[in-house]
């Protein structure tokens, strides 16, 4: 039994890539063991089918977590990529339980007001539009307090999956070790560097070396034909995918598979290139791995069936 239920809010980009429907599944997986309490899932581009897979994937897997949306600008990158995400919708249109999702950041206001103090875990693993329009908020009717001030009131921790740190990992996949300004920050540079600044609780970032020679789903697509994850790997990968979004929201719920390093403080430029500066008043970290790819795999495949080791 787990002694430390946690809180947490995850905000994704569902659709951008399979691995988002694979880390629902898997914090679903990870609720249903008793290590977490999903109290609010949030989508933070304006693609509504990417929206209602969120919704399906609940619905499959019996989740009770309310579901937010960004109503805004067109975010920079391809919203209009739909790789998988109009073929699941439709095949699984039957599972689509809301027409109108609420916005996204007053969800999270909602959700930060109704919380005990340090007790949410706040995970994006897409842009961080709707995190930066959370710190940024004004006060309202759901809360006296300002976005910032319910931000450092109610939230333990933030994990990041996002940036580049370039500190001699080992990687095989991507640009011979060259650094690149990775795809959640660039996408929505401003916000990025918005909620970086603004927030003032411990920020850990799985970085895009984490994740990209770590290829999970493989038990999922054995041996659970009729999925929502099955479809969306079998049709966006072939088989297991990279899995960075799924790393994040394990990590931050369990605490297992990595090490901290820190603390310090990332800095984002203006062409979303990031940086880490090791400095004992920082509340910046980076994760590095513990164990081998192989390990970990086996790891997140395990949980993904409900076998968690």
């Amino acid at each position: 039994m787990v002694k430390n239920k946690v809180a947490v809010i995850i905000d994704t980009d569902l659709g951008a890539d399979c691995d988002d429907v694979g880390t629902l599944v898997l914090a679903l997986q990870l609720e249903k063991h008793g290590f977490c309490d999903i109290k609010a899932v949030g989508y933070c581009t304006t693609n509504i089918y990417g929206v209602q897979c969120v919704d399906i994937v609940r619905s499959f897997y019996g989740g009770k977590f309310p579901i937010g949306m960004y109503y805004g600008k067109k975010v920079e990158c391809n919203e209009d990529q739909h790789i998988f995400d109009i073929d699941l919708v439709d095949h699984y249109k039957d599972l689509i339980k809301e027409t109108n999702y609420i916005e996204a950041y007053k969800l999270y206001r909602k959700v930060l007001a109704e919380a005990e103090d340090d007790s949410i875990i706040f995970i994006t693993i897409g842009e961080l539009t709707n995190a930066a329009n959370l710190v940024s908020s004004l006060p309202d009717e759901i809360s006296p307090l300002s976005g910032q001030e319910l931000f450092a009131k109610k939230v333990k921790y933030s994990c990041v999956m996002g940036g580049l740190i370039n500190d001699n990992h080992p990687i095989t996949a991507f640009n011979n070790n060259e650094a690149f300004p990775e795809y959640n920050i660039v996408c929505a540079i401003e916000d990025a560097q918005k909620f970086v600044k603004i927030s003032a609780k411990p920020i850990y970032f799985l970085d895009f070396y984490v994740g990209a020679d770590v290829f999970t789903g493989k038990k999922v697509i054995e041996h659970d034909e009729h999925s929502p994850m099955n479809f969306a790997y079998l049709k966006y990968a072939n088989g297991p995918s990279r899995s960075w979004d799924l790393l994040a929201v394990y990590y931050a719920i369990t605490k297992r598979l990595y090490r901290s390093v820190g603390p310090g403080v990332m800095h984002i430029d203006d062409n979303g290139f990031t940086t880490f500066t090791k400095d004992q008043d920082g509340h910046h970290y980076y994760l590095r791995p513990i164990k081998s790819n192989e390990e970990i795999t086996k790891e997140i495949d395990e949980a993904l069936v409900g076998n968690i080791l």
